[in-house]
């Protein structure tokens, strides 16, 4: 139907005929407007509504991450910038225990290799334990590479024997 039959069209319905159709029309080009862009526009806004949430969180995540990664990169520098890795990370380690709860039943401190040392506690708290690992870790710019617990007769109190590895080492993949 081309432009000149559809206007011949309208102009002989009755003025009554053309306000329904009219009508109609309006109507179907309303419920095709809220079904193809209100609602999905909706639709997308709750979708939205609900993800925003986990998006902040995973910023917040991030940005603690990036905090510890600079302080991580800052102790790490400590101990590159010494000529002996190996005594630094025993000195290092040795003032981090000076200062937590079970200083007095650690063992010993050993450092076998230039890149590790290895703690020995006979008795700890394993809560505090757990607190001194992170901040250790922390402090000294090296990571936790094995821990063997071993439970005490006393309640919470364990055993521990840990070996720290610089940072570099502990990134580099095992052979």
């Amino acid at each position: 139907m081309n432009p000149q039959q559809l206007r011949q069209y309208w102009s002989e319905r009755p003025a009554r005929e053309r306000a329904l159709l009219a009508g109609g029309a309006l109507a179907v080009a309303l419920v095709a407007l809220y079904l193809f862009l209100w609602q999905p526009g909706l639709a997308a806004s709750h979708r939205l509504s609900a993800t925003l949430p986990k998006l902040r969180a995973q910023v917040e995540l991030m940005r603690k991450q990036q905090a510890e990664i600079a302080v991580l990169r800052k102790n790490a520098g400590k101990v590159a910038q010494s000529g002996d890795p190996a005594g630094n990370l025993r000195v290092l380690l040795q003032s981090s225990v000076a200062r937590a709860p079970f200083q007095k039943s650690v063992q010993r401190i050993d450092a076998p290799s230039a890149e590790r040392a290895t703690l020995m506690v006979g008795a700890a708290d394993f809560d505090e334990w757990l607190r001194w690992t992170l901040e250790a870790q922390r402090e000294t710019g090296a990571r936790l590479e094995r821990c063997k617990i071993t439970a005490l007769p006393e309640p919470g109190m364990v055993r521990a024997e840990a070996t720290f590895a610089a940072l570099a080492v502990a990134a580099a993949p095992k052979r």
